[in-house]
Order: structure tokens, then sequence, then C-alpha cells
């Protein structure tokens, strides 16, 4: 379903040029482009073989893999800081490390809509999450992921979340 409604999805309206909007636009159209070609199978066994792996994956989605915290240590327990000042906490059931991408994009989610809170959070306090347990890996990750020959539908998804980063980055510079 993921795949399908990526595929379906529109393209995004961006005045020609480059910088960071124009270059997530690209990156967008050639994630739709991929996603309406590829096999949901292909998909999974690609993930597993990329993130998962046996024994060691080949590329790690946790930011502790590729950043120390700002004040030395690991990165999670950072994030996990993090996320006890903002009150934030792991749902039950769940069995991902929070400083793994899918984990701080999410918090990146609630922090901007207040999902389960009355309002959105502070301006600031999402461009401190982001500038602290984000910023300083994620191109990096993405980056690791693109140099990987196995990856294939990965490679784009890869590009275009460092591409959205950058206009988060950007985003959050602005108001500085």
């Amino acid at each position: 379903p993921l795949l399908s409604a990526i595929a379906a999805a529109d393209e995004l309206d961006v005045a020609a040029g480059d910088g960071p909007a124009a270059n997530l636009a690209h990156a967008w159209r050639a994630l739709i482009a991929a996603s309406a070609v590829m096999d949901p199978a292909v998909a999974y066994a690609e993930y597993q073989e990329l993130f998962v792996g046996v024994g060691q994956s080949e590329v790690s989605l946790h930011g502790s893999a590729y950043a120390k915290a700002a004040r030395g240590g690991p990165l999670l327990v950072q994030v996990r800081d993090s996320l006890t000042q903002l009150k934030l906490v792991r749902q039950s059931g769940v069995t991902m490390f929070e400083d793994h991408l899918a984990a701080v994009c999410e918090t990146m989610r609630v922090l901007i809509t207040g999902l389960g809170q009355p309002n959105a959070f502070a301006f600031d306090v999402q461009r401190e999450f982001f500038h602290c347990n984000i910023d300083p890996w994620v191109s990096v990750c993405c980056n690791a992921i693109c140099a990987k020959s196995l990856a294939n539908y990965y490679v784009r998804v890869a590009q275009f979340t460092d591409s959205f980063m950058a206009v988060e980055r950007d985003s959050f510079a602005m108001d500085q």
C-alpha cells in the first residue's frame, strides 16, 4: 500500500532552478517513478538485506552509528534525554531504538503537528530536536545507503530523505 500511495502521489510544484526545494522536487519525482515500478516483495527483500541482514546490517539506520551526543557518549542517550524533557514516552510494544531514522522522523512529526498534545511544540523546540538529534548524522546515513551497490529502491528513498532534510535545515536556519 505504501508503494502504491507514493506512486499515486502528486509531484511537488516547485519553480525551476536549483537549491534545496528544486532538489526535493526532483528526488520526489524519482521516488514516485521508482515506487510505480517497484515490486513490494523486492522492496522488502532489499530492506532486509540493507538494514536488517544476518548478524550486522549493511547500513545502520541508527544515529548512534554516525554521531556522538553533543557532550560525548552515545547519541541514543541524548535522544532519550530529549524525549524525556519533551514528556514524550515510548509506546508499549515498540522495539525500535529511539535514535532510529524512522523514530526521529516520527518524533519530528509529533513535534510539528502536536499529535496527542493540545498544540504543536514551539518552533524553537522543533529546531533544537532536529539540530541535536537528526542533523548531525542523517546525511551521512543517506550517503551510506546510496553507496551500497545492493541498494536500488532505497537509493531513491535516501536521496529524497536527504533532500527533505536539507529543506528542513534551511527552514530552521531562516528563523535564527
